[in-house]
């Protein structure tokens, strides 16, 4: 039995302590055989150890019931460390489970020995020799191939090559922007200046359906000296600009042909100008020849010469008969309208000659030489073509000359908006094929004398579908 304590340690130092002390259990009597394996004894108090030891008991009880450590999870050992392990669960059992205060001190190095180490996770054949290929293929990857250099700078090339074209697009699109509006400001100053005379009124008689692809302006060429003096309506040409073909189609109309003038009975036909100015000889054409007119430029003497003067004269072959016809003209008539000397601006004969102004008026009026009417009709259609060939090369002495000395002379019933229109279209129409055909064709016509003079008598029906193949043609 435990013999109780003196109250003197082993040293004989008389104890302190107030309350009652006493030696464990268990202890003394081995403490010189286990001297250098146990701890030295110490001193507690009765009250405090049985106070402690009930409260290890209980949270060892509830730490039995609620931590469970499998195998696989037992944490790693530390063997200098003085904590006790914990418990052991494997397969769902407890197992070697240490207590200080439950078993001797000298069992706790067996059960500790007896523990396994923790078990790395199972692994199968084929998992193992996957991460064994896994590892071989991340130590051979390829090295990056050399073409990728090049592609790369293929696409820098590509996308330089994108950002010069992307500029130079912008570039063009100013310079065309630029480009249209100089073309603008200077066609719209130019139509400032024609003489506009709205229609009073038109009847129509030919009909625009399937026919939107042309558009027909009558050029009347008058003997008037000014735009106020209505004349004689000595040339009819209609410039139609077909945009299925690509043409500009001039028809002349003979001016004696014996036509149905509207409300006016039968007459020739450079008598409906007279009668009712550009108006009716627009819907006196329609009525006969079944031909759409939109609109009328009229052009007097003045006018007319001062074009062949603005686009700087014209080279035309001319024999010595027409040379002697153009001479007497100018002495008659065109020389004393223009207000200058009689015996002005003579050809010494003929061959291929530079006309200027009236030389080139005095030769569209000759009508003593070769067929009459009908070489005089060619004669003119010569003559614009020629003026027409001029304009596609514009300059700009030409611009001065038209505004000053053309423009205000010309007259139209086109208002400011429908001749900006028509602007637009000349560039692309500067590239049109020129026709010429005349009205009434060869083989369509006979002379005959009535109470008006000799004039043409017109087979309308075969006349009508002339114009429509060699004007209205779709391609």
């Amino acid at each position: 039995m435990p013999h109780r304590y003196n109250g003197r340690d082993e040293n004989n130092i008389p104890n302190t302590d107030n309350e009652e002390t006493i030696l464990i259990s268990g202890v003394t009597d081995e403490y010189e055989q286990e001297k250098r394996e146990l701890p030295p004894l110490k001193r507690i108090n009765r009250r405090a150890y049985q106070q402690n030891t009930h409260q290890k008991q209980e949270y060892n009880s509830t730490r039995k019931e609620k931590t469970v450590y499998s195998q696989s999870q037992l944490p790693p050992q530390f063997p200098h460390s003085s904590a006790p392990p914990p418990p052991i669960h494997h397969n769902g059992n407890e197992e070697n489970y240490y207590d200080y205060n439950d078993q001797p001190p000298e069992n706790y190095l067996e059960i500790r020995n007896s523990i396994s180490p923790v078990a790395p996770i199972p692994t199968s054949p084929s998992q193992t020799q996957s991460k064994t290929k896994s590892r071989k293929k991340a130590k051979s990857i390829p090295e990056i191939p050399t073409e990728q250099p090049k592609l790369k700078n293929k696409r820098h090339h590509k996308s330089g090559l994108k950002s010069i074209i992307g500029r130079l697009f912008k570039i063009v699109l100013v310079l065309f922007l630029i480009m249209f509006g100089v073309y603008s400001c200077t066609s719209v100053s130019l139509i400032k200046k024609v003489n506009q005379v709205p229609s009073e009124g038109r009847n129509h008689y030919s009909s625009n359906v399937g026919r939107g692809h042309v558009r027909s302006i009558l050029v009347i060429g008058t003997d008037g000296r000014n735009a106020e003096e209505r004349g004689r309506s000595d040339s009819m040409i209609l410039v139609s600009l077909n945009s299925k073909t690509n043409e500009i189609i001039m028809t002349s109309f003979m001016r004696d042909s014996y036509v149905e003038i509207p409300d006016n009975g039968w007459d020739k036909l450079n008598a409906a100008y007279a009668y009712g100015g550009p108006d009716l000889l627009m819907d006196t054409i329609e009525y006969n020849f079944d031909v759409r007119i939109d609109d009328y430029v009229s052009v007097d003497f003045a006018s007319f010469v001062s074009v062949v003067d603005a686009v700087g004269g014209i080279d035309i072959e001319v024999s010595d008969a027409e040379a002697e016809q153009i001479n007497i003209i100018l002495i008659s008539e065109v020389n004393y309208l223009m207000g200058d000397d009689i015996n002005s601006d003579l050809l010494s004969g003929g061959g291929k000659l530079h006309l200027n102004g009236k030389q080139a008026l005095s030769y569209s009026r000759i009508r003593n030489v070769g067929n009459n009417d009908f070489e005089r009709t060619e004669r003119q259609r010569r003559v614009m073509s020629l003026i027409f060939a001029k304009l596609k090369s514009f300059k700009p002495s030409m611009f001065k000359n038209l505004a000053s000395d053309v423009i205000p002379d010309v007259s139209t019933n086109m208002d400011e908006f429908e001749m900006y229109l028509l602007s637009l279209r000349v560039p692309f129409a500067a590239r049109y094929k020129t026709k010429q055909i005349q009205i009434p064709a060869e083989g369509t016509y006979y002379g005959a004398d009535v109470d008006v003079g000799n004039v043409l008598q017109v087979d309308r029906n075969a006349n009508i579908d002339i114009i429509d193949k060699e004007v209205f043609a779709k391609g």
